[in-house]
């Protein structure tokens, strides 16, 4: 790994660690660059230089009159990999079973190679989904937590693929992720008998002890556990449609 990063590429790094996280929510205005500039402790150049290069990422959007905002679709298009055009009904499947495969390695690389400030801001994360996952009442739960949990479990997930600091995984997982989520939540619901264990908090834990072995098995046991409640979610949905109810065979 290269280390010789400019001083506004590590501050872009960080801002762009606040979004992800959503201490900068999409659509909102990024504080004032003095500020940022006592934030980070860098000068007005070096913040200029920061929010340049995001806004050539589109992380960042400038409106002139206004301000500089967070991008609506931060960093990517709307579907980069074109998954609109894959004319399946087994879809989101098969991005699921894109995920067993691939995230809980990205887990294990986070484990290994996350640091101590990156550690805090998945701490806060994992402790987010904790709290709202406090909140699930059955189908009493409100269309605002339920919408809360989805953001934070994505943050997370998204977070781990950038602290395996692998580019092609930071950009590639996430929009898996966003897929899997956003046609999990049009599908149905995220209902709950009331208050359920989360995994998130032993997952943090085990990349926290740099243990790379554990963070891989506990991803391993969270998907396969999101799999079965999606498959199941999937046939009841399907049964209730008179469409076909086989999914593809977990390999």
């Amino acid at each position: 790994m290269s280390s010789n990063k400019t001083l506004s590429a590590i501050v872009a790094n960080k801002i762009e660690n606040q979004i992800i996280c959503g201490n900068w929510q999409v659509g909102s205005q990024i504080p004032p660059e003095q500020e940022l500039m006592q934030t980070f402790d860098v000068s007005r150049i070096t913040i200029r230089e920061a929010i340049k290069t995001l806004v050539s990422r589109d992380v960042l959007e400038i409106r002139r009159g206004y301000g500089t905002f967070v991008s609506a679709v931060p960093g990517l298009s709307d579907d980069p990999l074109g998954l609109r055009f894959i004319a399946s009904d087994d879809l989101n499947t098969y991005l699921f079973e894109a995920r067993q495969i691939l995230e809980p390695s990205v887990c294990r690389l986070a484990a290994q190679r996350g640091d101590a400030e990156e550690l805090v801001l998945l701490k806060q994360l994992a402790e987010d989904i904790d709290e709202l996952d406090a909140q699930l009442q059955g189908k009493k739960t409100t269309p605002e937590v339920i919408q809360a949990i989805t953001a934070k479990d994505i943050a997370f997930h998204t977070f781990l693929c950038r602290m395996s600091k692998n580019p092609v995984f930071e950009r590639m997982l996430p929009v898996i992720i966003k897929s899997v989520r956003a046609s999990y939540s049009l599908l149905v619901p995220r209902l709950s008998n009331g208050p359920r264990v989360s995994i998130h908090g032993e997952i943090y834990k085990a990349v926290a002890a740099h243990d790379g072995d554990e963070a891989y098995r506990l991803m391993v046991a969270h998907l396969s556990n999101s799999r079965q409640g999606f498959d199941q979610k999937v046939k009841k949905e399907r049964n209730a449609k008179g469409g076909k109810t086989e999914l593809p065979q977990k390999q």
